[in-house]
């Protein structure tokens, strides 16, 4: 059961991971990024839920909407620090956030530390997370770029994935925390993160919401719920922290993607800093589902 959580958990990195590529390729705003992902889980949902049928009590419903609440505010606040740094600067600082969170959680929430051997391991690959995370924020001052306003930018959008990351990790935890039918699940949360998604796009005009963009973005929405289904079923069979650690190893293709796909401008230096940040946090990130394992 563990090894089919495990192939579950990397199916569902390979559907997130993409995520941040696709929306910059699809391009918009973030509000149309949002809500188009939000259109895209709600049809999803609703498939699923009259293929399969499943039991919604008033206990499942109120987790789904909390989590799809949570999920949906964290995935607007990633947008949004997308926009200010980059897929291929702000996903790794995303990612280190939301496994160093899901982390402590599992350990000294859910108990899934269990000996000594645990806290050491798991407070280093903490610790090579954190150190991924500095490396991959590393940015060179170039003349090109004022230094006030370079500074400015890049603040705003560390602060937003990192708000990413509490937001992503929330949903998962509350998911974890009540343990209901992960079947059940699916509808309940795609309700919660459209209430969030017209909440987060609220602030531009229908008729900029109305565009091609949102509805080309519903893509997102799509590849979303189907790591979901798959993440759910990983949670419950492997346990939180491997689940979400190996999940999150998506961060390779949204890394990658934004330097040759989103041809993203680095310097040499750069360069340098996002591949060894990268590595970093897959590293800690590994260390983690094996420690689990």
């Amino acid at each position: 059961m563990v090894i089919t959580g495990i192939i579950y958990a990397l199916i569902t990195a390979a559907c997130w991971g993409s995520i941040s590529v696709v929306s910059h390729k699809i391009g918009g705003s973030s509000q149309n990024q949002i809500l188009g992902e939000s259109y895209g889980i709600l049809l999803f949902a609703l498939v699923y839920y009259f293929i399969e049928q499943p039991t919604i009590n008033l206990e499942t419903m109120l987790v789904g909407v909390a989590s799809g609440l949570f999920y949906c505010w964290g995935q607007n606040q990633q947008f949004r620090g997308l926009e200010a740094l980059g897929v291929s600067m702000g996903m790794p600082l995303s990612t280190a956030a939301q496994l160093v969170i899901t982390t402590l959680a599992g350990a000294f929430v859910f108990g899934e530390w269990t000996d000594q051997r645990d806290y050491v391991f798991g407070f280093a690959a903490l610790l090579i997370l954190i150190l991924g995370a500095v490396f991959t924020s590393k940015k060179e001052k170039t003349a090109d770029t004022p230094a006030q306003t370079g500074n400015k930018q890049q603040v705003i959008g560390i602060v937003a994935v990192l708000l990413s990351g509490v937001g992503i990790s929330l949903y998962s935890i509350v998911n974890k925390a009540f343990s209901p039918d992960p079947a059940a699940l699916i509808l309940p949360q795609a309700v919660g993160v459209l209430i969030e998604g017209f909440a987060a796009s609220s602030t531009q005009s229908p008729r900029k919401l109305n565009s091609r963009f949102t509805y080309y973005n519903i893509v997102l929405g799509l590849l979303w719920a189907l790591g979901n289904l798959f993440y759910t079923q990983a949670v419950h069979m492997s346990g939180l922290a491997i689940s979400f650690s190996l999940s999150q190893m998506g961060v390779v293709i949204s890394t990658l993607g934004g330097i040759l796909i989103l041809r993203e401008h680095k310097t040499h230096k750069e360069l340098v800093y996002t591949l060894i940040g990268c590595g970093l946090v897959i590293l800690g990130g590994v260390l983690l589902g094996v420690m689990q394992a």
